[in-house]
């Protein structure tokens, strides 16, 4: 059932409507239950986390809140895309198949997941911000973006905490994240604006290689 999928929270124009994080979280109890076509439950937890800013004075609260939404939009619709089969970024057809068929362990999802969003639905998300708010990325959106980046690597070490086998995997994300990769690929995509078979070719590879790293870090079914 995609109800809340389907009630146009996920499919907007305008990543500032109400319901877009929201539709997510309505989607958490079937979510965190396997349920197909209501994603991976630790990954719904992470992005309704992250909609609360940790440090709000400091941040372009605008931004974030439109980055924030663009970043939920993307994930409901590899969640309904991977619902009905067809169109689904391939890193999430790794984590949301995984998660759905019984087989995703709760702490390598999450790391999974941080690393999916963080990797592969950021740097798009920085672009799409951008462009709805009529600006380009600059230093202030490169500072919302660290933060947001740095938030969900906490949030994920977190989750992992309790199992000790994640230890080695939670650290090596959280450095893998520490880095500026996301921010340089969303300045490179933002680039390619005007260039949409060269934007989709860049996108393509940003997904192989997120869905490389989901089948290390989720192991063998």
């Amino acid at each position: 059932m995609l109800v809340a999928i389907e009630s146009g929270a996920a499919e907007s124009g305008d990543p500032d409507r109400p319901g877009v994080v929201e539709a997510v979280a309505r989607l958490q109890e079937r979510a965190d239950a396997g349920v197909r076509g209501h994603g991976a439950g630790p990954v719904g937890r992470l992005l309704t986390a992250v909609a609360v800013c940790d440090e709000a004075p400091a941040q372009d609260t605008e931004f974030r809140a439109v980055l924030v939404a663009e970043l939920a939009r993307r994930y409901l619709r590899a969640v309904r895309a991977h619902a009905r089969g067809s169109g689904t970024p391939r890193v999430w057809h790794v984590l949301l198949g995984r998660w759905e068929g019984g087989s995703g362990d709760p702490a390598r999802t999450t790391l999974a997941g941080a690393h999916a969003l963080v990797c592969f639905d950021l740097p798009p998300a920085v672009v799409s911000a951008c462009t709805l708010l009529g600006r380009g990325p600059g230093p202030v959106e490169q500072a919302v973006v660290q933060a947001v980046t740095a938030q969900i690597a906490r949030l994920a070490n977190e989750a992992a905490a309790s199992d000790s086998r994640s230890d080695d995997d939670a650290s090596g994300l959280a450095l893998l994240l520490s880095r500026s990769e996301c921010w340089r690929q969303a300045e490179h995509l933002w680039t390619l604006r005007g260039r949409p078979s060269e934007a989709e070719k860049e996108r393509a590879a940003m997904d192989w290689r997120a869905a490389l790293v989901a089948r290390a870090l989720l192991g063998s079914p």
